[in-house]
C-alpha cells in the first residue's frame, strides 16, 4: 500500500513544489483547474521519469524522488527569481551563459552569492537522504515486481519527452516570444521540456573554423577602417514599418487613389529600391535582427528566432557600433517592451534606453495599435531631447494584421480588380491602413526638415502582409503564382525601402538584403564599422547584396567561397570563440549597465498634500501607466498630465501622524516594473499640528 501511495503523491509533489514557488499556492489550484491537459502530461513525463527508479528498494526510490522534489524546487526557486530580476522565467538557453547566469544570481533577492545558494542546496540534499533512510520502512524487495512497474515507466519517459511529437499530440502551445505567459500556461516542467526543442537547434560549427581561417578571412577580405567625418555625425532613423508594403505594384489591381503619395513622391527624388527579408507574413523580430546585427538567418537552423535562441551576450550591432562613436542610441516601439525578448535583447545590442508602449502619453489608436504618427512625433521629440547625434530605431505597429475580410463602407480608398469578395476587402481595409502610415511618414521627414540637423531616414517593411491564409490576393492578383520559382521567391520575400538625407545629393536604386542594410548605413553617414560589416561592405562594393535561401543563392552574385567565409565570420562573433576581437580587442562589445527602459529614472519633484484624502505628485515624464505607490503599496492613481498624478490615500493613512513614503513606478503588460522614481517622504499633516 505504502509503495502505491508513493508512485502517485511523489510525481504530484515534484509537480507542485516549484509552482507554488513561481505562482503561489491558490493560483497553483487555479492552473490546474484552468489548464488540465498541461497539468496530466506534466504529471505523466514527471511520473515515467521518477518511477523509473522503482526498480530500486523503497528508500532508496523514495530518496531519489525526494531529490527530485528538492531539484525541481530550487529550479522554481530561479526561476521565479529571474522573473523578478529580468522578467522571464529559467530556459534551457540559460545553462549556456555561464557568466551571465553567475551575474543573475548575484541579485537574488533573498542569496547574495552562488555558493550560498549551493551551500543550502547542499543542506537540503543532505537533511533528504538522511530522512528517506531514516523514517521511509524498509520494504520486502521482489525484484520482477519492480521492475513490471519501472519498464513502463521508463517507456512512458521516452514516448513523452519528444518535443514536436509532445506539441502536436496534446496541442501544446509554446509561446516561446513571451515565456513568462508560456511557464503560467504550460507550468514549469511542460514549459522548460517544450523549450528544449529550441535547444536542438544548435548551429553546428563550420569545419574550417579556426583562429587562423578567422584571421585570414580579416586581412583578406576586411578592409582598414576609414576616418570618421566627425564634422557630420548625422542623426540616424531607421524606421521598420510593421508590414509595409506598395500593392500598387500589382498589374491589374487598380485604385481610387493612390495610397501612398508621399513615399512614391520621395521615390522620384530620393534612394529607394527593395529590401529582401528572411521572413514573410511574420517574424518581425528576424529582420530586426539581421538589420542591426548584419548577421543572416539564412545560416541559422529554420524556425528560429535568434533573439530567443541565440542573442545571450553583447553583440557589435548597429546601436553599439554608433554608441561608441559618441551617438545616443534609443529604441521605439509601439507595443510592449518585453515582445521576442526585447527588453532584455537590447543591452546586449548596444541600446541606451528603450522607449515601449509604456512611455507613450495619451496615444492615439488605429484600430488595436497605436497609431504610427505617435512613433513620428516620439521620434522627434527625442532627436529635440539630446545634445549629441541620435541613432534611433523605431518599430511600428499599426499596420499589423489580420486584416478583415469584411467590406468597410467607410473605406476612403477603393480596391477594384478579378478578385473575390472576401479577398478584395482584404486587400483594401489593409490599403486604407497604410495609406495612413503613409502619413506618419511625411510628419516624420517634414519634421525633421525643421529641426535642421544633418539627418538620415532608413524607412522600410519588416514582411509582406499576409493578405488571406494562402497568399490569397497575391495568388488571385497573379502577382505570385509558382511558390518555387524564384522571380516569385523574390516577390514573397520583398518589401519597400526609402533612405533620405538631408546632407547629400543624387539617389540610388536599391537592392539588397536586411542583412547589408547597417553596413550600408555606416558607409552612407560616413562612420566607422566593425569587421563584420568591414567585410559586408566589401561584398556590397563587388555587387553581392543580397543572400537568399540556399536553393536560389546561384541566382545571385554572392560566390559560395565568400558566402563561406561569411558564415564563418558570424558564427565566430555570434556562436563561436570571438577570434575576431583577438585580432580587434579594442571592437570587444561589453552589455551597455546604463540601459534603461522608459525616459529613464521618472523624477519625482514634490509631492504636495492639500488635505487627507489626495496626495499630488509633481514631477517630470509621467504617463498613464505610472502607478504612485505609497509605503510601498500600490494605490489608485489618476494620471493629469506629463508633470502631474493624483493618488488617492488609503483609510489606513487617513488619520496616520506617521510619514508616507511615496514613489512612482511603471509596469509593463506583464506586471514588470520598468522605472522607477526615488522615495519622496512626506510629512503629515497630523504630524505638523
Amino acid at each position: 500500500m505504502l509503495n502505491t501511495v508513493l508512485l502517485i503523491i511523489i510525481p504530484f509533489i515534484c509537480l507542485i513544489l516549484p509552482e507554488i514557488i513561481i505562482r503561489g499556492g491558490s493560483e497553483s489550484i487555479a492552473w490546474i483547474s484552468s489548464h488540465p491537459t498541461q497539468f496530466i502530461v506534466s504529471y505523466a513525463i514527471l511520473f515515467g521519469l521518477i518511477n523509473t527508479w522503482y526498480v530500486l528498494p523503497r528508500r532508496m526510490y523514495a530518496t531519489v524522488g525526494a531529490l527530485t522534489a528538492s531539484l525541481l524546487t530550487v529550479g522554481g526557486f530561479i526561476s521565479h527569481q529571474k522573473l523578478i530580476l529580468r522578467g522571464e522565467p529559467l530556459l534551457p538557453w540559460d545553462f549556456k551563459i555561464g557568466k551571465e547566469a553567475l551575474n543573475i544570481s548575484q541579485n537574488f533577492e533573498y542569496f547574495n552569492s552562488l555558493p550560498t545558494l549551493l551551500f543550502i542546496v547542499i543542506c537540503v540534499f543532505t537533511a533528504v537522504i538522511w530522512i528517506g533512510f531514516r523514517l521511509i520502512p524498509k520494504e520486502n524487495y521482489r525484484f520482477p515486481h519492480k521492475f513490471s512497474t519501472a519498464l513502463p515507466s521508463l517507456a512512458l519517459v521516452l514516448i513523452l519527452v519528444q518535443p514536436v511529437s509532445l506539441q502536436e499530440a496534446f496541442s501544446l502551445n509554446l509561446i516561446d516570444w513571451n515565456q513568462k505567459a508560456n511557464y503560467t500556461e504550460n507550468g514549469m516542467v511542460l514549459s522548460f521540456i517544450l523549450n528544449t526543442n529550441a535547444t536542438r537547434l544548435a548551429v553546428q560549427e563550420p569545419e574550417l573554423y579556426h583562429k587562423s581561417t578567422i584571421k585570414n578571412i580579416i586581412y583578406q577580405k576586411v578592409p582598414a577602417a576609414k576616418v570618421v567625418n566627425s564634422g557630420l555625425s548625422p542623426n540616424i532613423i531607421v524606421v521598420m514599418s510593421e508590414a509595409f508594403w506598395d500593392p500598387t505594384v500589382m498589374d491589374g489591381i487598380s485604385f481610387s487613389e493612390d495610397p501612398l503619395p508621399y513615399f512614391h513622391l520621395l521615390q522620384q527624388s530620393y534612394t529607394s529600391g527593395i529590401m529582401l527579408t528572411p521572413v514573410y507574413g511574420g517574424g518581425t523580430a528576424n529582420t530586426e535582427f539581421e538589420v542591426l546585427t548584419g548577421f543572416s538567418t539564412q545560416f541559422l537552423p529554420q524556425g528560429t528566432t535568434p533573439y530567443v535562441q541565440y542573442v545571450n551576450k553583447p553583440l557589435e550591432a548597429l546601436p553599439a557600433i554608433l554608441k561608441s562613436q559618441g551617438y545616443k542610441t534609443t529604441a521605439i516601439h509601439t507595443y510592449h517592451d518585453w515582445f521576442y525578448r526585447r527588453n532584455s535583447v537590447y543591452p546586449y545590442l548596444g541600446f541606451d534606453r528603450f522607449l515601449s508602449q509604456e512611455s507613450f502619453i495619451n496615444p492615439e489608436y488605429y484600430g488595436s495599435y497605436i497609431r504610427d504618427t505617435e512613433l513620428s512625433q516620439k521620434i522627434l521629440y527625442v532627436m529635440q531631447q539630446t545634445p549629441q547625434p541620435d541613432f534611433i530605431f523605431a518599430v511600428s505597429m499599426q499596420a499589423h494584421g489580420p486584416y478583415s475580410s469584411n467590406e468597410d463602407p467607410h473605406a476612403a480608398i477603393r480596391v477594384d480588380g478579378d478578385l473575390k469578395p472576401e479577398t478584395k476587402a482584404i486587400l483594401e481595409n489593409y490599403t486604407n491602413i497604410i495609406a495612413d502610415v503613409d502619413k506618419s511618414l511625411e510628419l516624420l521627414i517634414e519634421g525633421v526638415k525643421l529641426i535642421k540637423e544633418p539627418t538620415m531616414i532608413v524607412f522600410f517593411g519588416d514582411h509582406l502582409p499576409m493578405l488571406g491564409k494562402d497568399m490569397d490576393v497575391y495568388r488571385e492578383a497573379g502577382y505570385i503564382q509558382n511558390d518555387y520559382a524564384y522571380s516569385d521567391y523574390c516577390k514573397k520575400y520583398s518589401t519597400p525601402i526609402l533612405a533620405w538625407d538631408n546632407f547629400s545629393t543624387g539617389r540610388q536604386d536599391l537592392r539588397l538584403s536586411a542583412n547589408f542594410l547597417g553596413s550600408y548605413v555606416l558607409d552612407r553617414s560616413m562612420n566607422t564599422g566593425s569587421t563584420l560589416t568591414g567585410f559586408l561592405s566589401t561584398l556590397y562594393a563587388q555587387g553581392s547584396t543580397v543572400i537568399t535561401a540556399a536553393q536560389y543563392r546561384h541566382h545571385e552574385k554572392l560566390s559560395a567561397e565568400d558566402c563561406a567565409k561569411y558564415a564563418l565570420l558570424q558564427y565566430d562573433c555570434l556562436i563561436g570563440n570571438e577570434y575576431v576581437y583577438k585580432f580587434n580587442p579594442l571592437n570587444k562589445p561589453i552589455v551597455n549597465h546604463q540601459f534603461v527602459l522608459g525616459h529613464g529614472p521618472v523624477v519625482v519633484d514634490n509631492v504636495l498634500y492639500p488635505d487627507n484624502h489626495v496626495l499630488e505628485v509633481e514631477g517630470m515624464d509621467f504617463c498613464q501607466n505610472h502607478i504612485v505607490y505609497v509605503n510601498n503599496s500600490p494605490v489608485d492613481t489618476e494620471f493629469v498630465d506629463g508633470t502631474l498624478l493624483k493618488a488617492a490615500l488609503p483609510v489606513a493613512y487617513l488619520n496616520s501622524d506617521e510619514a508616507l513614503f511615496v514613489q512612482v513606478k511603471l509596469a509593463d503588460h506583464g506586471e514588470n516594473i520598468i522605472t522607477e522614481s526615488e522615495v519622496y517622504t512626506v510629512t503629515s499633516p497630523l504630524a505638523v499640528n
